[in-house]
């Protein structure tokens, strides 16, 4: 099989030949240089033997003036297309994925009207799409399966831009501010689906973090009201545009007690299954007839501050237990921090090609 053949028969729920993987793609930029200095290498995809390449659209051409929304932000913040800001937490700290804190531009706004005048980015524009179709083909024509990624879909990218307090006040004591500023992501996220899966993407990449590793960040209800029928909106377009399009959610935490709702409205794959808490066998036989799981391999845990044996033992019993049949793309449930030692990213891609065979 090739690696496109193995992730499209494995997330479809059959067995491929073997367990696709994707250890290794996901770097966070001090363990990517460390990657590159160890290999001498620049393509790590390439080097551990991923199943997948992902893909997205363009930059933007046309930046929104944000300026009048930044006027009490602290130097040195980035910004990005959507006015979000982005500040170092601590001026001499490394080049990291993660520490940074959010400068939140919507904070002093309350209207509707605010809400509908905010601007939003032109991510549906053609333009953004326009080397996609050549793109798909070529990482297809390599065997590799290429997934657009859509994350941060509407919660995250809304709370992003609201903060996550006043979001969440607003789902509550100010009703249409909230539905005005989710409906117009929602759309531009439909848009943007339905275009990635017209143009041949064999995955499309959504997710928004609405759990904590204790449960839901929110009531199930709350879930159920604000973001469920928006999220079968996008999944709805996706499939609409091409029906056999395979849609893949990300939420960290645990997020069992929404999961039986994903499956309800279109939902094919679920990611991380982040094992430090959620039981993946557990999943696996609840939801494994309906549910394809990617991930699996504790960032948190496993990875970081078991030995390479220990990895090796993780990655052979996902395989024995989620793997059964089909159903799981092995992956790290998050980026690889750079705790991770280097022999333990080796061990977890020699395990999957030597324990990862269904024949």
């Amino acid at each position: 099989m090739t690696s496109r053949e193995r992730v499209l028969t494995a997330m479809r729920r059959q067995a491929p030949d073997r367990v696709p993987h994707e250890i290794g793609i996901s770097l966070t930029p001090q363990k990517y240089e460390e990657f590159r200095t160890r290999t001498g290498q620049e393509d790590a995809a390439a080097y551990f033997g991923c199943d997948t390449r992902p893909v997205g659209i363009l930059r933007t051409s046309h930046p929104l003036d944000h300026a009048k929304y930044h006027t009490d932000s602290p130097p040195g913040t980035t910004w990005d297309e959507w006015g979000i800001g982005y500040l170092k937490t601590r001026s001499d700290a490394p080049e990291h994925a993660h520490l940074q804190a959010f400068v939140h531009p919507m904070m002093k706004l309350s209207s509707d009207a605010d809400a509908a005048s905010y601007p939003l980015p032109d991510v549906e524009a053609d333009y953004r799409y326009a080397d996609l179709p050549g793109r798909i083909a070529s990482i297809q024509g390599e065997g590799h399966a290429a997934m657009a990624s859509s994350e941060c879909s509407i919660f995250e990218i809304a709370w992003y831009m609201r903060s996550m307090e006043l979001l969440l006040l607003d789902f509550v004591e100010n009703p249409g501010f909230a539905e005005t500023l989710l409906d117009r992501i929602t759309a531009k996220r439909e848009i943007q689906a339905a275009r990635y899966s017209a143009l041949g993407v064999d995955v499309i990449r959504l997710g928004d973090d609405v759990a904590s590793q204790h449960g839901m960040m929110m009531s199930v209800p709350m879930w159920r009201r604000w973001l469920k029928p928006r999220l079968a909106r996008i999944i709805a377009a996706a499939k609409a545009a091409r029906p056999d399009v395979l849609v893949f959610y990300h939420t960290d935490g645990n997020a069992t007690a929404i999961v039986p709702d994903l499956i309800e409205i279109g939902l094919d794959i679920l990611n991380p299954i982040q094992s430090e808490c959620m039981d993946p066998a557990c999943l696996k036989r609840e939801f494994g007839r309906d549910l394809a799981f990617w991930g699996t391999i504790g960032t948190q845990s496993t990875l970081p501050f078991g030995t390479p044996e220990d990895v090796r033992a993780e990655v052979k019993l996902r395989m024995e237990t989620v793997g059964v049949g089909g159903g799981l793309l092995l992956a790290p449930t998050h980026m690889i921090e750079p705790e991770v030692p280097w022999e333990n990213i080796v061990a977890a891609v020699d395990a999957v090609n030597e324990f990862g065979w269904y024949r």
